[in-house]
C-alpha cells in the first residue's frame, strides 16, 4: 500500500523547472555581480566572480549530484500535519500550503534512490525554501525511514543539509524527531554502511545537531553558515561583532569538526570517490614472492649518518608517497573535537586497486621540513580513521615519520597522555589487517603510537628510537653533545630494528638515501606494501588480532634480547664447541660424549 500511496504522491506533485537563464539583471547576494549570464550560476547557483553558493532547492541538487533520469522519490505521501494545532504567529497549515506552493515539495525533506555515477545511494536533501528546511514530526519520520530503507538494501546514504534547525511550530515533538533520527542513522552504521553529508547555506539547529553530524565524512560548502546555534544567538552571546568567517564551513574545518570544503561542482566526483572506496571489496590477493632488494649488511652506515640521513630535509614525507603510490587519495581532516593536527595525514586511498585507509606523519608542514611533533589532536584524529578502517574492513596502512609527542604544557592540558594510549590500545585489538612502515624518524610513543600492525616494514634509512640521540644524551648525561656517541648506544638504525625483531623488514633506498630519488624510493615502498598486504590478506580477522596480541605480548627481554644475544654469542659457541672437539680427538676420544658432563653455558651480553 505504500508504494501505491508514494506513486500517487509523486504522480499528483507537479516537479519546479530548471530556472530560466532571463534577460534580466540577477545580481550576486555577495559581490552584486551580474549572475544572468553565468554558466555556473545556471547549473550550479555559484556565482563565477566570488564563488558565493546560493541557495538553490532540493530538486537542483538532485540534477547536480544524481545521475540523469536515476532519481526517484521514496516515501512521497508522508505529509505535514499540524500536530498542535499551533495557534500563534498565523494559521500554520496556511504556512505549509504557501510552503508547498513555492517549492512544490510537501515537506522541507525529499529522499529517494539514484545512481552517482553508476553507485547506488540513497538521497536525503533538506530544502530550506520550506519553511527554512526545518525538521518537523514528517520531516523526522522521512529521515529515518530513509535510513531504514538503505540499511534493509544494504546501500550507502548522502544526506545534504540547508536547515534552521527543529521547527518550533511542532512543539517538543519535533525536538524528539532528534532522538529519532539519530537512531536511524545509528543503525545504519552498525550495518558497516557509508553515510556522507553536506553541509549547505545554512545547516544549523537540531538537525546539524543529529544526523547529519553522525555521518562517516563531513563536507561544508564555501562559505556556508555552520553550527549548532544560530549566528544570532552566537553574537548575543559573545556580546559583539563576530570576527570573519566565525561559524563558517571554513572555521568547522579549521578547528577539525568536517573534513572537506568542497565547492558544489565538484561534489559528484567527490561523492563517487568516497562511495567507491568504502564499498565492500574483497580483499586484495598478491602471489609471494615480489623480488624486493632488501636491507643487506654491506650497505651499512655510521648510525651517527643514518640519523642525519633520516631527518634529510629533501627526504620524502607521507604526501610525497602517497601521491606516487596512491591512484586516488580522499583526506579526511579533523578529530572531530578540537582541532586538526596538520602533520598528520588520514584519508581513504585505492593502492592498486585496493582501497586502504593511510595515516601519514606529514613533515613538509613542519619547520625546515623535519619530522614533526605531534599533538592529540592528531592522535585523535588518526584514532577516527582507525575506526574508519574497521568500520569498513579496510586495511590500514601508516607511514611513520615522527620526532615524538608534543611535549607542549598545551598539548598536555588537551589530553596527550589519554590520546596516545587509545592509539595504542586501538591499534592493538583493530580488527582489519594493519601495515606500519616507518619511512623516516621514529620516534618515541610519538612513533608506536601508529606502529603497532601485523607487519611493520622500515626503509633502509630510517630510524626507530624510545627517543631521539640529543634526547637521550639530555636525560643521561644532561649533555646533548653526546648525542652522536650514544647513537650507536641506542640500536636504532633499521639494521638494529631487525635484528632486534620490532621490525619484519627493511627495505632498500636508492643509493645515497631516499632524497635522492622520491619516485625509484616510492615504487620500493610500494611493492613492500602491497605484499605486507598480499602477505595478511588470507588471515581470519579473529586470528590476525590474536597473532597481532602474542607479537607485542612476547616482545622485550624474554624474545629479542634472548634471539639477539643467542645470535652475538652464537659464533662464540661454535669456535668453543670446534676447540672441545679438537681436544676431544688430541687425547684420543672417539666415543659419544659424557650424559653428565656438564654443558658449556651462553654468557649473556
Amino acid at each position: 500500500m505504500r508504494a501505491l500511496a508514494d506513486a500517487v504522491a509523486r504522480w499528483r506533485t507537479p516537479k519546479p523547472q530548471p530556472p530560466q537563464r532571463g534577460e534580466e539583471e540577477t545580481p550576486c547576494v555577495l559581490c552584486g555581480s551580474d549572475t544572468s549570464t553565468m554558466q555556473s550560476y545556471a547549473t550550479l547557483g555559484v556565482c563565477s566572480a566570488c564563488n558565493y553558493h546560493h541557495a538553490i532547492s532540493a530538486w537542483q541538487r538532485i540534477r547536480i549530484l544524481a545521475d540523469g533520469n536515476s532519481f526517484r522519490e521514496i516515501h512521497a505521501s508522508t505529509t505535514s500535519i499540524d500536530p498542535l494545532s499551533f495557534p500563534e504567529g498565523g494559521d500554520y497549515r496556511d504556512s505549509l500550503r504557501e510552503a508547498f506552493r513555492r517549492t512544490r515539495l510537501r515537506e522541507a525533506a525529499i529522499t529517494g534512490v539514484c545512481k552517482i555515477q553508476g553507485r547506488p545511494t540513497v538521497l536525503i536533501i533538506l530544502d530550506f525554501g520550506f519553511l527554512g528546511g526545518s525538521m518537523g514530526v514528517v520531516v523526522g519520520e522521512r529521515v529515518a525511514q530513509a535510513f531504514e530503507y538503505a540499511s534493509n538494501r544494504g546501500l550507502p546514504v548522502v544526506s545534504v543539509i540547508t536547515s534552521s534547525g527543529t521547527r518550533v511550530q511542532e512543539g517538543v515533538l519535533a525536538l524528539m524527531q532528534m532522538a529519532k533520527t539519530s537512531a536511524a542513522a545509528g543503525q545504519h552504521s552498525r550495518r558497516r554502511l557509508t553515510h556522507v553529508t553536506i553541509l549547505g547555506n545554512p545547516s544549523t539547529g537540531g538537525v546539524f545537531a543529529s544526523f547529519a553530524n553522525l555521518a562517516d565524512v563531513i563536507v561544508g560548502e564555501p562559505g556556508a553558515l555552520v553550527g549548532h546555534a544560530t549566528l544570532r544567538d552566537v553574537e548575543e552571546a559573545e556580546r559583539g561583532e563576530l570576527p570573519p568567517e566565525t561559524h563558517t564551513a571554513e572555521s568547522h574545518l579549521a578547528h577539525g569538526l568536517i573534513d572537506q570544503v568542497v565547492a558544489r561542482g565538484r561534489q559528484p566526483d567527490l561523492l563517487a570517490s568516497l562511495l567507491d572506496l568504502t564499498a565492500p571489496k574483497p580483499r586484495l590477493r598478491i602471489k609471494r614472492g615480489l623480488k624486493l632488494l632488501d636491507w643487506h649488511p654491506s650497505r651499512a652506515i655510521n648510525p651517527w649518518q643514518e640519523v642525519q640521513l633520516a631527518r634529510h630535509e629533501g627526504r620524502p614525507g607521507a604526501l610525497d608517497y602517497i601521491g606516487r603510490i596512491a591512484d586516488t587519495f580522499v583526506e579526511l581532516r579533523g578529530d572531530r573535537e578540537a582541532g586538526d593536527d596538520s602533520s598528520v595525514i588520514t584519508g581513504l586511498a585505492d593502492l592498486g586497486g585496493q582501497p586502504v585507509m593511510l595515516i601519514g606523519q606529514e613533515r613538509s608542514r613542519s619547520e625546515k621540513r623535519q619530522p614533526p611533533l605531534i599533538r592529540p589532536e592528531g592522535f585523535r584524529k588518526s584514532l577516527r580513521a582507525m575506526r574508519l578502517a574497521q568500520k569498513f574492513k579496510l586495511p590500514l596502512v601508516t607511514l611513520v615519520d615522527s620526532q615524538g609527542a608534543d611535549p607542549s604544557r598545551d598539548a598536555e592540558e588537551h589530553g596527550l597522555g589519554h590520546a596516545i594510549a587509545e592509539n595504542l590500545a586501538m591499534l592493538a585489538g583493530l580488527r582489519t589487517p594493519v601495515i606500519a612502515t616507518i619511512i623516516g624518524e621514529g620516534g618515541g610513543s610519538g612513533a608506536l603510537a601508529f606502529a603497532i600492525a601485523d607487519r611493520v616494514l622500515m626503509l633502509e634509512h630510517s630510524i626507530f628510537s624510545v627517543a631521539s640521540p640529543e634526547r637521550a644524551a639530555a636525560i643521561l648525561y644532561r649533555d646533548q653533545s653526546r648525542a652522536e656517541r650514544l647513537a650507536k648506544a641506542l640500536r636504532l638504525t633499521a639494521a638494529d630494528a631487525l635484528e632486534l625483531g620490532v621490525v619484519d623488514r627493511v627495505v632498500r633506498e636508492p643509493r645515497g638515501g631516499a632524497h635522492e630519488d622520491h619516485d625509484a624510493a616510492a615504487a620500493q615502498l610500494a611493492s613492500a606494501i602491497r605484499e605486507a598486504l598480499g602477505d595478511v590478506s588470507n588471515v581470519p580477522v579473529r586470528k590476525l588480532v590474536r597473532q597481532r596480541y602474542q607479537r607485542y605480548r612476547k616482545v622485550g627481554i624474554y624474545q629479542s634480547f634472548f634471539q639477539v644475544s643467542l645470535r652475538r654469542n652464537l659464533a662464540d659457541l661454535q669456535d668453543d664447541m670446534r676447540g672441545r672437539f679438537s681436544q676431544a680427538f688430541r687425547k684420543g676420544m672417539r666415543g659419544p660424549r659424557d650424559r653428565d658432563e656438564e654443558a658449556p653455558g651462553i654468557a649473556f651480553d
